[in-house]
């Protein structure tokens, strides 16, 4: 077993130096704040099968470096904490030998029970009281510590979190919006309700489609056509993307719609890079599905980050349950959110936010059907 001691400048840089140093299934065994210093002081722990790693005892002073060798006036044999009943008995152990022993095992007993906790058990009572609520709303575990971290109360953690996300949504000037993101994300639908609700603002809308890989797309995007009285271009090429936009000159907003496919695919990314090396002027939303795995989002950002994203948009909220994840990946993206979509409905089920109403909703757990629908 190795234990050690760590001061850092606040509780998430210790936690760095843990993990660095003792691996992600090290256990935090106490922290405290060091008065007149302003740091902090965490004392974590890692179970060790193999003793010939150096052992580090806690005390009121520098740490205490025990290794093989200092211990082999106890035992010529290595010992193993998880299997107690295999330490063979040495001949001429100090008296202390048993004491020492003892306690090892008692400490490796904590750890057995503080295993799978969390970081919690390491926080002052009223700092483990914000973590565990901002857990309770699937912020990921390190941002919540973060916030724990900052906060002077209850009352300054939505302010924390404001300044931590930008919204970013305006209906002024002419745009050229290009919508990007997996399978099934809600590309086609999305793009129908934003052309609803710029309708709703005066603003003359205009479709391209460059979804020709997926079967029915182009029947579907040219329904919404028709029943939102918009004209639709049906584009094969990038160069056919230019041309359309050439074609709607005359339109306020131009939603260009593109085909689904998994992040992974490096094929896909190029195929959309030729579409920005035509010089158009287009702003990219990267659509996300609030139904996606924080493993599944952190992997598309990852892949799609090779393209010019300008603001990320979340999808299907309806099915996610909870919005934790709209601010994880937020601050994870460091890019503007420009909208949210709850449902299938056209032009009903989009919002969009302002001031401090998305962080309300993340930290009221609120259902999807309470939107506010003002717009």
């Amino acid at each position: 077993m190795k234990i050690k001691r760590f001061l850092a400048s606040n509780f998430r840089e210790a936690l760095t130096q843990v993990k660095k140093e003792l691996g992600e299934d090290a256990v935090i065994l106490s922290s405290e704040e060091v008065k007149g210093l302003r740091k902090v002081e965490v004392v974590a722990a890692i179970d060790l099968l193999d003793q010939s790693q150096t052992i580090f005892l806690p005390g009121p002073s520098k740490n205490k470096e025990m290794t093989q060798e200092s211990l082999a006036q106890f035992t010529s044999d290595k010992i193993s904490l998880s299997k107690p009943e295999a330490i063979p008995k040495a001949q001429n152990n100090p008296a202390y030998y048993p004491q020492v022993m003892q306690e090892l095992e008692n400490l490796r007993a904590s750890l057995e029970e503080l295993k799978g906790k969390g970081y919690e058990v390491t926080l002052p009572e009223e700092k483990k009281k914000m973590y565990q609520f901002l857990r309770t709303r699937s912020i990921r575990e390190d941002l919540a510590l973060n916030l724990t971290e900052r906060a002077s109360d209850f009352k300054t953690i939505a302010e924390l979190m404001s300044k931590d996300i930008q919204l970013s949504w305006d209906w002024s000037g002419r745009k050229n919006i290009i919508l990007i993101g997996s399978t099934g994300v809600g590309k086609t639908t999305t793009a129908a309700k934003l052309c609803g609700q710029a309708i709703k603002q005066n603003k003359k809308v205009g479709f391209i489609s460059l979804d020709t890989f997926r079967i029915g797309a182009i029947e579907q995007i040219r329904i919404y056509s028709r029943i939102l009285g918009v004209p639709l271009f049906v584009a094969s090429s990038p160069e056919e993307v230019k041309t359309g936009i050439t074609k709607l000159h005359d339109r306020d907003l131009i939603l260009i719609d593109t085909t689904g496919r998994n992040p992974k695919d490096g094929s896909y990314a190029q195929e959309l890079r030729s579409v920005y090396d035509t010089g158009i002027p287009m702003e990219t939303h990267l659509l996300i599905s609030g139904s996606s795995s924080e493993q599944f989002m952190a992997d598309s950002l990852k892949h799609y980050q090779k393209l010019p994203i300008t603001k990320v948009a979340f999808t299907k909220m309806d099915e996610a349950g909870d919005y934790g994840s709209v601010y994880n990946f937020s601050v994870r993206a460091r890019k503007p959110i420009a909208y949210l979509t709850n449902g299938q409905k056209v032009p009903q089920d989009i919002e969009f936010f302002k001031g401090s109403e998305l962080i309300d909703l993340i930290l009221s757990q609120k259902p999807s059907d309470e939107f506010c629908h003002s717009n």
